[in-house]
């Protein structure tokens, strides 16, 4: 993801404000309406989706696209089904592709059997606005061309493929990197802020907020990018520097605690550690299908998820593979960081195939990162576990 260009769009986005927000204010206005009408468990579903999605606009309905219509004649013919479709839809405790394949099954069912000569135009478009309107703070709006124009823009790795159900992870992923160099701009929190009035929904969390950016970003500001191209052409990137880890390079952690308590905000750290290693990995995939030239890059876990023992899968000319795990920091590469259980079964299992790859001293100005390998297993900087996993019988 290309940094730079995330600042060129903001200060464009802050620049034309006033012209995008009168365009784009029915999004807020939408998502108060849903909120306040919004009850699953209503007496009369389907009168009460009907008033949720009144003022949703082409988020559901536009050209040849009906989403919102069919669900409501659905509803009205099958309403405990599709009332049965949002109780799967909302169970967080679920994966999340399980519960959009699940409910796009679902209602192409309801639909065969309701309207047998109509499209039920619920495919992913549709479901993540549901479930944006339904949880704001954890989701975005998502339309496929606007993922691909916006990718595009700012150079992020991914390659997204109609249909494909990890557009959606890399999407979200995607959406979180962006959002955390917004909320970085007061100027823009303040503007955002001052538009919102009791009609409209409080983007407390910026993702409406992250969307509208995205959005702006390919339907408004993408053909004002010459100047940062020209830039661009004329400034001197200098490359990373390269160090490889040895055990010599290993500070050993103490083997006894110390007890002392810490107040520690563990959402919020953890948020934002997971926004930095996304960054991290998006940044290494990019820069590795730069300086391997004809190399297979995959990042898998963002394409398949994680539990792999490793980040990206790179399979170079001669067909030699590597497994990368990527740890990122933007400070000193001496801050330590942790190796999961998973990660240190695939370093034994991969040796001399697996590379751990330690981010740090981000210059966001150059957009590079510092770079530390260590290749190999990883036994020998594992020695001292910082949790245990236990289980109990359930005696209910």
């Amino acid at each position: 993801m290309n940094f730079k260009k995330i600042d060129y769009f903001k200060e464009e986005y802050k620049a034309r404000f006033e012209e995008i927000h009168l365009q784009e204010i029915y999004k807020w206005k939408a998502f108060k309406c849903f909120q306040d009408n919004w009850d699953i468990n209503s007496s009369d579903f389907t009168s009460m989706l009907k008033a949720s999605l009144d003022k949703t606009a082409n988020l559901l309905s536009t050209g040849n696209y009906w989403p919102k219509g069919m669900l409501i004649q659905n509803s009205e013919k099958s309403e405990e089904q599709v009332r049965e479709l949002f109780h799967l839809l909302v169970d967080e405790e679920e994966d999340l592709l399980n519960r959009i394949n699940g409910f796009r099954s679902g209602m192409k069912k309801i639909n065969a059997l309701n309207f047998p000569n109509k499209k039920t135009y619920h495919k992913h478009r549709a479901i993540m606005v549901y479930l944006s309107l339904i949880y704001p703070e954890r989701y975005y709006l998502y339309k496929y061309g606007m993922f691909c124009d916006f990718i595009d823009n700012i150079e992020y790795s991914y390659e997204p493929k109609r249909g494909r159900n990890e557009n959606i992870g890399q999407y979200l992923n995607m959406c979180s990197i962006v959002r955390d160099e917004l909320v970085k701009d007061q100027r823009l929190l303040k503007l955002h802020k001052n538009r919102i009035d009791e009609d409209c929904y409080y983007d407390n969390n910026y993702n409406l907020l992250t969307q509208d950016f995205i959005y702006a970003v390919t339907y408004h500001l993408a053909d004002d990018q010459a100047t940062l191209e020209e830039d661009r052409a004329s400034t001197d990137y200098s490359a990373p520097t390269i160090t490889i880890i040895t055990n010599e390079n290993i500070i050993s952690p103490k083997g006894k605690s110390d007890f002392n308590a810490k107040l520690t905000n563990i959402t919020g750290q953890q948020r934002q550690n997971k926004i930095t290693g996304d960054a991290g990995e998006v940044w290494l995939v990019n820069y590795l299908k730069k300086e391997q030239k004809g190399s297979k890059v995959n990042h898998t876990s963002f394409e398949e998820g994680d539990g792999a023992g490793y980040d990206i899968k790179l399979v170079d000319r001669d067909g030699n593979v590597k497994y990368i795990e990527v740890k990122t920091t933007k400070g000193k590469c001496s801050r330590p960081f942790f190796i999961t259980k998973t990660e240190l079964n695939r370093s034994i299992q991969e040796r001399e195939k697996y590379y751990l790859y330690r981010l740090y001293d981000y210059d966001k100005e150059q957009d590079i990162y510092q770079i530390a390998i260590i290749n190999g297993d990883l036994v020998s900087f594992c020695e001292f576990p910082e949790s245990y996993k236990v289980s109990v019988k359930n005696y209910a």
